[in-house]
């Protein structure tokens, strides 16, 4: 790329240009921005000439197509973009930058990856040679010290080198033979870097400037110590500068979720302060749904990401606690019509401050929820319906009561000690988290054996107690009277809030339905999916349903016999296997019907189909099935039977769009390209193929039920975009899927078939839930297409189907007051951000009229593109 930016009069010309043209069709398929997207694009074309700006548009707007067109725009004007994104979200920006015609190389992760650019034997080109560079927010997060390999660090002293030769005519003594310099990638790095610096003719940056101070301020020789490059040391931040100056000047910085890592020390931080270099008129776009989560602080945060000066935040500071205190205000006295004048001027002044940088569309402005309003009579924020389910104490088994009980007595029994198992234990009893721990040494003696801490730390009792008598003997017999109150239990798939969300996870699959399920703590969300898998197990059994499983996998026969139990089952423990290898058998037969004519009917769909990487892919499969590689014929076989629809069974076209959609989930789509040349070749499509049927493999030859999944930190990327796949299609399995927290809530799209939400342990974080609520609460959902269904058949208002979301609350554990805290914050954050001062929750207990509430909540301050007066 060596065009020149032409700046932002002709960004924002494009913008209006495609604003006012939102229907067109790319290469790959068409697609239509809607008239909020057109109106946002309009507003950026209008300001991102003085600033940058914070696109915090509601989860599921459709943010990223908005960030995509200003992509677009950009790279027309002859400029140069970074987009910055969580590490698990690089196959949907690639997606989506592949439906905008915008080419870029794969996700930046890693310093290997950044290197190999400059191998000579590939096709690849620098990167400060792409005019678009996706950018991992991990990619800085180096572990470097002094025993790593020189290559890892080698880059800042080899440009040094190279610098000096080219500006001194000479190395630097010891350069020469350096065994720490011998890396073939680093040593062409450093040359193409020097060379493009030197023919730089960007008119915003002097990169001539910028390279003589880097190598000024690196020292020679302590340069080549590695010890130098540790996270705290000396070159850490010169050596971010010279990986900088191999990516080159961007013109635009997209940071997507720029919420996360907030830090000024965090890899995201660290990646736009020292690693990404901006000319003098590059703009910031922050994408984010939460700018603020927990607290009125990280305002300041979220602003700063945009690069603004110090007195603009302090000014808008000001005006975000001046607005604040009159939302409390008002909640408190929403009858006082002084009080609502004040709310209203401080409303005014909050918009009037952030107006020039905040552009937020919410759900206000999605015509589902609009629609949903229109025909329920109810307020648009209604069509979230959440519904706690709550476990009493009262209505516990007397093990439970007695643990609950224990644990608490134990808490106060260890008030001021260092037993952080025994702290924690009155913190998780309403999870499972810890307690775990207790219930799965229930055959022990804990006074006499070790145990184990949350954290995985083996620590002996003896190092817990108290040093006073009476204390120790009050903890010993705490601890006594807890584990005895699961002596013969079957550990967490007894656990009230496990069991309680299993009834109401089978409740709702039972209508056909699918459910989402989110959860910290990794044992009791997979104690939940074993469970659930069991008892969905015996059902099939007994009403002679298929199910996926010849026979009983080892690690799930703890799990049946509970189930058998709790369901009180008919069926003879003994007989299960003999049964699923019956009805297995008649699966099979319905496979191996689809599988006969399933290579004459993929082939037949891909007829002038215009992906030559899935065409290329769909013909090394069927070479390997041509050399009698049955295996692979099975698992794609299994795959497409689960994928496809019974009516699409007999349509070619089906046939070819689900074996497409499979090959994208299992291979990212530069995967393969050994040459770099953007195309995958035959010859890279038959080595490329062994990796896809290993993948598949893993997925569709498991001996272990697919009713309910688990998605956590330890399944693969492949894994997750597979599961995510057959979710979002309501004939395929999982029906059920249990994400942990920090895997699900973000870059997952699972909206295509689902509209239930369970919570089973509760957060603190409010943007959190958003977020995880956010996966099923978007444009096009499930829940959308069965609300136009429900108005067709005319259904009455109180039928219209809602997003359906249920925290699951043990009473009388820290639990209940960790919802109580969360609710509180959650609405602190939709006054802030959605509109809703007055909370639903006030109107229908009656402390609020209801069109008192809507006038007071007319009166919040709304920064979408459609409601602004006076901002431009």
């Amino acid at each position: 790329m060596s065009q020149t930016f032409q700046g932002w009069d002709a960004v924002s010309f494009f913008l209006h240009q495609y604003a006012d043209n939102p229907g067109r069709c790319t290469k790959s398929r068409g697609y239509r921005l809607n008239a909020g997207q057109c109106a946002s694009l309009r507003f950026i074309a209008n300001h991102i000439h003085g600033n940058g700006m914070i696109l915090a548009d509601e989860v599921g707007m459709g943010k990223t197509c908005i960030a995509v067109e200003l992509t677009r725009a950009v790279v027309r004007s002859g400029g140069r973009v970074a987009i910055l994104v969580p590490p698990g979200l690089g196959y949907q920006w690639h997606d989506e930058l592949d439906r905008g015609d915008i080419s870029s190389p794969l996700i930046l992760r890693s310093f290997w990856q950044y290197l190999a650019a400059w191998e000579q034997e590939n096709n690849l080109v620098p990167w400060f040679q792409e005019s678009v560079n996706v950018i991992s927010h991990a990619f800085c997060n180096w572990r470097l010290g002094e025993n790593s390999d020189p290559w890892r660090w080698a880059l800042l002293p080899e440009l040094y080198a190279v610098w000096q030769k080219k500006s001194k005519r000479r190395y630097p003594r010891g350069y020469r033979n350096n065994e720490k310099l011998d890396d073939t990638w680093v040593r062409n790095a450093a040359r193409s870097i020097c060379q493009k610096i030197i023919h730089s003719d960007h008119p915003d940056h002097d990169l001539i400037q910028l390279m003589g101070n880097l190598t000024n301020d690196t020292p020679w020789p302590a340069a080549l110590d590695g010890s130098a490059y540790g996270r705290w040391n000396a070159l850490r931040e010169k050596l971010e500068q010279a990986v900088g100056l191999g990516l080159g000047v961007f013109d635009l910085i997209i940071i997507d979720e720029a919420h996360k890592s907030r830090g000024t020390e965090s890899g995201l931080s660290r990646l736009l302060d020292n690693v990404i270099i901006p000319s003098k008129l590059t703009r910031r776009l922050a994408m984010t749904a939460t700018p603020v989560e927990l607290d009125l602080s990280q305002w300041n945060q979220t602003l700063a990401r945009i690069n603004l000066d110090g007195d603009q935040i302090v000014k808008a500071k000001e005006t975000i606690e001046k607005y604040s205190v009159a939302v409390q205000n008002v909640r408190q006295c929403p009858n006082n019509i002084e009080t609502r004048r004040q709310f209203c001027l401080a409303s005014k002044e909050f918009k009037s401050s952030l107006a020039p940088y905040l552009l937020r569309r919410d759900k206000r402005e999605d015509s589902a929820v609009s629609c949903f309003a229109d025909n329920s009579g109810k307020p648009f924020e209604f069509y979230r319906n959440v519904q706690s389910i709550e476990i009493d104490t009262i209505s516990l088994s007397d093990g439970w009561k007695r643990a609950v009980c224990a644990a608490e007595a134990l808490s106060l029994s260890t008030a001021g000690s260092e037993n952080i198992l025994i702290k924690r234990l009155r913190l998780t009893v309403g999870n499972g988290h810890g307690i775990s721990t207790l219930l799965n040494h229930s055959g022990d003696h804990i006074d006499e054996a070790s145990v184990e801490d949350p954290a995985g730390i083996a620590i002996g009792k003896k190092d817990y107690l108290s040093n006073t008598d009476k204390r120790e003997e009050r903890v010993k017999w705490w601890l006594k009277t807890l584990q005895d109150s699961f002596l013969g239990n079957d550990s967490l798939f007894d656990h009230p809030a496990i069991l309680a969300a299993t009834l109401a996870i089978e409740h709702i699959t039972a209508k056909g339905e699918k459910v989402l399920v989110f959860g910290r703590f990794t044992k009791p969300l997979q104690k939940l999916v074993e469970l659930i898998n069991a008892r969905e197990l015996l059902r099939s059994l007994q009403e002679k349903r298929p199910w996926p499983q010849e026979k009983i996998n080892e690690n799930d026969k703890k799990a049946l016999e509970v189930a058998h139990r709790q369901l009180n089952s008919n069926i003879p423990i003994a007989s299960i296997e003999e049964k699923l290898a019956i009805q297995y058998q008649k699966l099979e037969n319905q496979r191996r019907t689809l599988r006969d004519r399933l290579m004459d009917n993929i082939n037949d769909g891909l007829k002038g189909y215009n992906d030559s990487r899935i065409v290329r892919i769909f013909e090394a499969f069927k070479e390997v099935v041509r050399q009698n590689d049955r295996l692979s014929l099975i698992l794609v076989s299994r795959a497409m039977y689960e994928l496809l629809d019974d009516k699409d069974a007999s349509k070619p076209a089906a046939y070819a769009e689900a074996f497409a959609a499979l090959c994208n989930a299992l291979s990212d789509k530069d995967e393969g390209d050994t040459d770099g040349d953007g195309e995958l070749s035959q010859e890279e499509a038959n080595d490329l193929w062994p990796y896809l049927r290993e993948r598949l493999d893993e997925e569709y030859n498991r001996s272990q039920g697919r009713f309910a999944r688990l998605m956590y930190g330890g399944t693969r990327q492949e894994t997750r975009r597979v599961i995510q796949l057959a979710f979002n299609r309501r004939q395929s399995a999982p029906q059920v899927l249990v994400a942990q927290s920090m895997v699900g809530r973000e870059g997952l799209n699972l909206h295509k078939a689902c509209r239930h939400v369970i919570l089973l342990h509760p957060e603190w974080n409010p943007g959190v839930v958003e977020q995880q609520i956010g996966r099923v609460d978007r444009v096009g959902s499930h829940w959308s297409v069965e609300l136009k269904k429900a108005i067709n058949d005319k259904q009455s208002s109180h039928q219209l189907p809602s997003i359906e979301i249920f925290p699951v609350i043990f009473k009388g554990t820290y639990d209940e007051y960790n919802w109580k805290v969360l609710q509180e914050r959650w609405d602190e954050l939709r006054a802030q951000l959605h509109g809703i001062v007055i909370p639903a929750n006030m109107v229908s207990s009656g402390q609020v009229d209801q069109r008192l509430a809507e006038t007071i909540n007319n009166m919040a301050p709304n920064f979408s593109p459609n409601y602004f007066v006076g901002a431009d």
